[in-house]
């Protein structure tokens, strides 16, 4: 489902109606569903908010327009959608003038998604999660997890020492999902991240070298999926 949904999707972007009308309450639920308190986002014994802490567990701080999609179909142009990384959920509001307490969850169907700006969100429910969708191959996909980590408070022990605020940092995941939806989580490293493309090795180490192409880069990364994707006799470790 998941495949036939993105592969349209940029046939979709070109009927977008402005004045789309959606049954908004179709789209959401609870936010007790999801363990979310409605000012404030806990995580263990901490508590987020932008004043104790850096970083933030969202993708981007402040709500976006964006497009809702269901089962092929453009649902509405006219909300409101901020992603919850750590949560792993995404807010949606119908006016951006809303107060927080007016904001809901979106549902988490596969056959509901969102493009935020430049991002297209799917849910997948094998994963049970949200991937952004970096690149469509003619033989696979490049999805990128949209992942934080969270690290605890420190407190200043002696008045040699700063205290260091609880912090939240960006720790994306890739990987490359076959047109029978299996995943395949791509290594965090630049070495194994070269071999792990074992049927193009020899292609794609020359691919790599000529072009000086740091893997440790999402841009060059989608490049060598890219290259790697333009092959018909491939397959993945």
């Amino acid at each position: 489902m998941i495949k036939k949904i993105i592969t349209t999707w940029a046939i979709l972007v070109a009927g977008i109606s402005p004045h789309a009308q959606v049954d908004y309450y179709k789209y959401t639920m609870e936010e007790s569903n999801v363990g979310v308190d409605i000012d404030r986002y806990h995580f263990g014994t901490d508590i987020y908010s932008p004043d104790n802490i850096n970083g933030s567990p969202y993708h981007n701080d402040t709500y976006q327009s964006g497009v809702l999609y269901e089962n092929n179909k453009v649902m509405s142009t006219s909300l409101f959608f901020r992603y919850n990384a750590v949560g792993d959920f995404i807010e949606i509001k119908k006016n951006i003038a809303d107060d927080d307490t007016e904001r809901k969850i979106l549902i988490k169907e596969p056959t509901v998604y969102v493009k935020v700006a430049n991002d297209l969100l799917i849910y997948n429910t094998d994963s049970q999660g949200y991937f952004q969708v970096l690149v469509l191959g003619n033989n696979f996909k490049l999805y990128k997890k949209l992942n934080k980590k969270y690290f605890p408070p420190r407190l200043a022990r002696n008045s040699f020492e700063k205290e260091i605020l609880a912090t939240y940092k960006d720790d994306p995941i890739y990987y490359i999902v076959s047109k029978d939806e299996k995943f395949f989580e791509l290594p965090a490293t630049k070495n194994k991240r070269e071999k792990f493309f074992a049927s193009k090795k020899i292609e794609l180490k020359k691919f790599i070298d000529r072009s000086d192409l740091d893997l440790n880069e999402e841009k060059n990364l989608i490049r060598v999926f890219r290259y790697f994707d333009s092959f018909e006799d491939i397959n993945l470790k």
